[in-house]
């Protein structure tokens, strides 16, 4: 019998990780911990920058580039936002190992120092670069929140049992995950669960349970993920 891995992805992100799962061989069940609400803006209201951190995918997700803003350099976190700035329409696109903080040698040695950085992120974010981009001007946008989901799926409930993998990516999501785990009375099966988590950090969150195992990827990264799952 496959493998029955939880994605807690937010929906679109986890649709995406459910068929990369499927194409495994095992099987997955969606339980999304957070809700991507975006935030309109326009790049209109910005002119003049030297480039453009983006700390995910949904960081651009239905935002109008303008025209003018296709040649600047934009830095990704990870494969999949880099993935998203290219279909935006961005042309030159710098890609990191999937955290934050690895832009940083990326953006000092391509924009000089003094330059105007616009940085595209959501409510919630672990590391302040003005405090590690200290010759740059960074300029931040929040264009987007995500908010916690408070309830599990009946089908999730019904077979949270059998499940045998769940995946985490952010320590939002496992303190989240964490909660639901606890207000829904489901702490005697997780003793039998393996966590595949993308950081330290996000095992952290989850730590005061009892999991059969805890795993992270060599990479902070959804594709560093899927190679780790293949070993659970």
């Amino acid at each position: 019998m496959s493998q029955l891995v939880l994605v807690t992805r937010p929906i679109e992100q986890a649709l995406q990780l459910a068929e990369q799962i499927k194409s495994l061989g095992f099987d997955s069940i969606l339980q999304p911990v957070l809700k991507i609400e975006y935030t309109p803006f326009s790049f209109d209201t910005f002119e003049d920058y030297n480039g453009l951190i983006l700390s995910s995918a949904q960081s651009i997700q239905n935002q109008l580039i303008p025209t003018a803003w296709e040649t600047t350099p934009v830095f990704c976190v990870g494969e999949m936002t880099a993935h998203a700035a290219i279909q935006s329409g961005f042309k030159k696109v710098f890609t990191g190992q999937g955290g934050l903080l690895d832009l940083v040698p990326l953006i000092e040695r391509q924009v000089p120092a003094s330059g105007k950085l616009l940085y595209l992120r959501g409510e919630n974010v672990r590391h302040d670069l003005n405090k590690v981009l200290t010759g740059h001007a960074i300029y931040e946008q929040i264009t987007y929140q995500a908010k916690p989901i408070l309830q599990i799926s009946p089908d999730v409930l019904d077979r949270f049992g059998q499940i045998d993998v769940i995946t985490v990516f952010s320590a939002r999501s496992g303190a989240v995950l964490k909660q639901l785990i606890k207000e829904n009375g489901l702490t005697s099966y997780t003793p039998r669960i393996k966590l595949l988590c993308l950081s330290p950090s996000v095992v952290e969150s989850m730590v005061e349970m009892n999991w059969k195992s805890c795993a992270i990827p060599d990479f902070p990264n959804q594709r560093s993920v899927i190679e780790k799952l293949k070993s659970l």
